[in-house]
């Protein structure tokens, strides 16, 4: 748990981000990244998942898929680099791949992703 001190994190907040370093192939620091900048720029009641091989502990590899549900949709393509941009400032050059909709959106993408994804 100390290692989420650092990162403003404790008690229930830290366990659920371990628990959730156990399902996805991502580290703690990553995953913060991720949730932080999402409710950054899409705003603080913004959905965020993340899908496709980073969840299979069974496979090795993969880029980063992401899965980002917001009220906020305004220039959502500019939020979308703007998001791309300060994500790998925060974790490196990865490969990521990244679908933002409105909140209940019930394309298949997004059934999918939130099916199939972990909430984080």
């Amino acid at each position: 748990m100390d290692k989420f001190k650092n990162q403003g994190l404790v008690g229930s907040q830290a366990f659920q981000i371990q628990n959730l370093f156990k399902k996805i192939r991502l580290t703690s620091e990553e995953l913060v990244a991720i949730k932080e900048t999402a409710r950054e720029l899409f705003g603080e009641k913004s959905g965020v998942w993340i899908f496709g091989s980073r969840v299979r502990p069974d496979l090795k590899g993969g880029d980063i898929d992401i899965y980002i549900e917001t009220a906020n949709i305004d220039r959502w393509f500019d939020k979308k680099i703007d998001f791309l941009v300060k994500l790998k400032d925060k974790i490196g050059d990865q490969r990521i791949d990244v679908i933002i909709k409105p909140i209940d959106c019930i394309d298949i993408i997004s059934k999918e992703a939130k099916a199939t994804g972990v909430s984080i």
